[in-house]
């Protein structure tokens, strides 16, 4: 409208200095035109001034809620991409640590375990209380094969960027009588045990009241052999 109205005011004046009737006639008709074009970018200028005051508390809100999204970004510029990705990574080095200091400590009870069986066997003891060791140490083997293979699913998803290194699947332990327990590895810093379940609860209730009963028995010395009398010299 603007531009309409500065042309119609050029061809206003140039109809001015023209001479002649029909040039008066043009310059009639061209005022004419200019008045009502003028009213009407009156008009659009009144519209478009009331749209804006309209327009200027949501134009205040966007700019407000555009400033505080700018101040919660990351001040070193990563992505919400990278962001997740180091949060998950983080949670999976936790889930790794939990697991081997868990491994850790359920290789230590079996170690434990184990060693009261020899015990209860070489003194001869009741076979109720060896059958709950054995029992135990059963339960106590499947837990900790399945602690290790979350730890190895764990590892091979931190991948090889990652800073924990993979931890070999444990041997195969031999069926009972079993040798001598291995040298116990070097433990890592224990870290706060998980709370355990109802049926982890109930099996070492019963492999420590097994083993009370065992230390309560007399220890059983083999009778030793009486030596010949002496013969006559």
């Amino acid at each position: 409208l603007e531009k309409e109205v500065a042309k119609l005011e050029k061809d206003v004046e140039d109809f001015k200095n023209s001479n002649g009737e029909q040039a008066e006639q043009y310059l009639a008709a061209a005022e004419k035109d200019l008045v009502a074009k003028k009213a009407e970018l009156a008009e659009a200028k009144i519209k478009a001034a009331t749209k804006k005051a309209e327009l200027e508390p949501e134009l205040e809100k966007a700019e407000a809620e555009l400033e505080n999204l700018l101040s919660t970004l990351d001040p070193e510029g990563k992505t919400q991409d990278e962001l997740d990705k180091e949060a998950a990574e983080a949670e999976l080095n936790k889930k790794v640590e939990a697991l081997q200091n868990q491994v850790a400590e359920l290789e230590e009870e079996l170690s434990k375990l184990e060693d009261n069986l020899k015990d209860a066997e070489t003194n001869n003891v009741e076979d109720y209380i060896k059958e709950g060791l054995e029992e135990a140490i059963a339960t106590k083997k499947a837990e900790l094969e399945k602690t290790q293979k979350e730890l190895d699913a764990a590892l091979n998803e931190l991948g090889p960027d990652g800073d924990e290194e993979e931890t070999p699947a444990p041997a195969p332990q031999p069926e009972k009588p079993a040798p001598a327990p291995a040298p116990k590895p070097e433990q890592p810093a224990p870290a706060p045990k998980p709370e355990k379940t109802d049926d982890q609860q109930a099996e070492e209730d019963y492999a420590r009241r097994s083993e009370e009963e065992y230390n309560r028995l007399p220890q059983q010395q083999p009778p030793k052999a009486e030596k010949p009398a002496p013969a006559p010299k």
